[in-house]
């Protein structure tokens, strides 16, 4: 559903050659070429070509390894252009505004501060997830994926009026008024538990992720906009179970890498992991820890006691990271 997620493979149009086809393609091209203009001096310049000493191949050589630094900047250029691969903040902004997304402020820092705190933005993560969402709710809510847009974009939706005072003409205004609650909220699940009623749950950025009753009242009232609810559902905006799990390890690497580098770097995976998953219905599974674990701290091995099993949430529940402790030890082997 999230492309930007599960990308599929990079077309073989956008990959860049490998040093020694190219090599070989430049050397075809100019023996071609000479074959054409001039026909005398193939021979020699293909014997020139044979030898990797000759200052001629050296500098073809060197040519090549231009080439393939250029065609990795246009091909990473050529990537950009779409959802599933955009990494560049500008990108990403440009290619939301096709369906009228715009990034959320999650907080407004303090610019009179010294020095400044600088505002907290939506991550690209994030806001590539509403731009897919978006095309579910271009009417209005109805679908989970439709309340769970509007449910994460409070504000999106301008507040539509039409008037006629004369006859044969007609005035519709649409306002577009920034929502106070705006980028606050994380995500968004919806559920129909029994005929006509609809169970909405939200995440917010803060904390754990337990919404405020602020935001939980502003969630409400802005669901079931004439605009945006169904006239059949009975909507109710409710706070999820938040499931608090801890992360314990010991690591064992090899002679060589300082164990407070290594410690440090796998506080900083996990957490990075545990914030892709605090999100509703979010997975803690072992083999991603020790996956994680192993492939970002260079450790050969490594055990983990806690979580001793993995933590499946459901739609109204979100996991959440509360600490971490990792011992590192040092095999002379």
């Amino acid at each position: 559903m999230f492309p930007h997620q599960n990308p599929l493979p990079k077309p073989e149009i956008i990959k860049t050659p490998s040093f020694d086809n190219l090599f070989q393609t430049i050397k075809n091209n100019v023996l071609g070429y000479l074959q054409e203009h001039a026909p005398d001096d193939v021979e020699a310049v293909a014997e020139t070509f044979a030898n990797q000493a000759e200052l001629m191949t050296k500098l073809t050589e060197a040519f090549t390894v231009i080439l393939q630094s250029h065609f990795r900047q246009m091909n990473a250029q050529a990537l950009q252009m779409f959802g599933m691969y955009a990494t560049d903040d500008d990108m990403v902004d440009l290619i939301v505004s096709q369906l009228g997304i715009e990034r959320q402020i999650i907080d407004e820092g303090d610019p009179n501060a010294f020095p400044k705190v600088p505002a907290t933005m939506e991550s690209n993560d994030a806001l590539l997830t509403r731009y897919y969402l978006a095309v579910y709710a271009l009417a209005t809510t109805g679908t989970r994926s439709g309340y769970r847009f509007n449910a994460m974009t409070l504000g999106g939706r301008p507040k539509m009026t039409v008037e006629s005072n004369e006859t044969k003409k007609v005035i519709v205004t649409y306002e577009f008024e920034e929502h106070d609650m705006a980028g606050q909220t994380k995500d968004a699940q919806a559920r129909q538990v029994a005929p006509g009623e609809v169970d909405c749950y939200i995440l917010s950025h803060s904390g754990n992720g337990t919404p405020s009753n602020e935001l939980l009242q502003a969630t409400q009232a802005y669901l079931e906009r004439d605009d945006i609810a169904q006239e059949t559902d009975l909507l109710t905006v409710k706070a999820p179970a938040i499931v608090n799990w801890s992360c314990e390890a010991v690591l064992y690497i090899r002679t060589g890498p300082d164990a407070d580098v290594v410690k440090a770097a796998a506080e900083k995976a996990i957490k990075e992991y545990a914030e892709q998953q605090h999100r509703l219905g979010g997975n803690i599974e072992l083999s991603m820890l020790y996956s994680v674990l192993l492939k970002t701290t260079g450790a050969h091995r490594g055990d983990i006691v806690q979580p001793n099993q993995p933590l499946r949430c459901q739609y109204n529940e979100a996991p959440y990271l509360e600490s971490v402790k990792f011992t590192v030890n040092t095999e002379n082997l």
